[in-house]
């Protein structure tokens, strides 16, 4: 399994040829990786999965419908407020502090840790990030000091500063003190917009917007992780992409995520950190075929606690 691991780790490193629009559209069309219909299994009330194989292209890719009413829902978060404030040596019962000092680096930890912590029924990975630098270099590769590079904010309090052009999913309550959340995929983070929303965590790119797929000039297929969100914002979709062994799935481009969020329901969708960042869990189990090794800068996830 750690051999398994470390191949992930290198099979990350290599780089992935660059391909045309017309010859992804020859080469892979639409119907080699959307199925006729999305088969959905419940997880439990208000969450339920999909998971997809065509072993012709080959690809494989997971998808989590998450109705944002679910009656006890919450969103969890690695790092979370208490962690960001006792690492900054904050004082936690200060009201007017809801941010930490820039940079903010500390260590990591993987999402399956993270999901297995909170009792997540779902966890991923999300924002980009570096090692101590904020640079993706060979120390942080083999290290766990990390800084994420985009936003994070945790319960109204801003742990990484918003990267002008990068994309972010933002999650506000509907209710105050209710687990019932709406979510929004904004094209670039700035700290005007996140200044009264609960949660956010930053991607790289809009793959959706209103309906329609974004266009990208240059396409490559690479593991990949998301999130979209239906018109009123109220169900939310995950997607990660199995591409680190492309003989059993090469991945998938930015434009077919995007295909693939629009065939789902979502209005808007973005890309998180992909390639061996890719991870998650359900009920703490990996839904992917096989493991990475990749300390992550952050994970999110949700949490329900049932009504007695």
């Amino acid at each position: 399994m750690i051999f398994a691991a470390v191949l992930v780790i290198l099979a990350g490193c290599a780089s992935h040829p660059q391909i045309s629009e017309d010859l992804e559209a020859y080469l892979y069309p639409a119907e080699s990786y959307l199925p006729e219909n999305f088969e959905w299994q419940e997880v439990r009330p208000g969450i339920s999965r999909c998971d997809f194989e065509n072993p012709d292209f080959p690809v494989v890719y997971h998808a989590v419908r998450i109705n944002l009413a679910t009656e006890g829902l919450d969103i969890v978060c690695f790092p979370d407020k208490k962690f960001a404030q006792k690492k900054s040596g904050m004082d936690e019962n200060s009201a007017d502090d809801l941010r930490v000092p820039q940079p903010f680096i500390y260590r990591g930890k993987k999402t399956r840790a993270f999901a297995l912590q909170n009792e997540c029924v779902v966890a991923m990975n999300a924002t980009p990030f570096g090692g101590k630098n904020g640079k993706w270099d060979f120390a942080a590769k083999i290290g766990a000091t990390r800084q994420i590079v985009g936003v994070h904010i945790a319960d109204k309090f801003q742990i990484a500063a918003p990267v002008r052009s990068y994309a972010a999913l933002v999650f506000r309550r509907a209710q105050e003190n209710q687990g019932d959340f709406i979510a929004e995929v904004v094209d670039f983070q700035s700290d005007d917009f996140f200044a009264d929303c609960d949660y956010a965590f930053g991607g790289f790119f809009t793959v959706l917007r209103d309906g329609k797929v974004q266009d990208f000039k240059v396409r490559t297929h690479d593991s990949r992780s998301g999130a979209g969100v239906s018109a009123d914002g109220r169900i939310l979709y995950l997607l990660v992409v199995e591409g680190e062994f492309p003989k059993k799935s090469e991945g998938l481009s930015y434009p077919q995520c995007g295909e693939i969020f629009k065939a789902m329901g979502c209005a808007n969708a973005l890309e998180f950190d992909g390639g061996s960042s890719s991870q998650l869990y359900i009920n703490g189990k990996n839904a992917m075929n096989y493991s990475t090794i990749v300390v992550q800068g952050n994970s999110f996830g949700f949490t329900v606690c049932e009504s007695k």
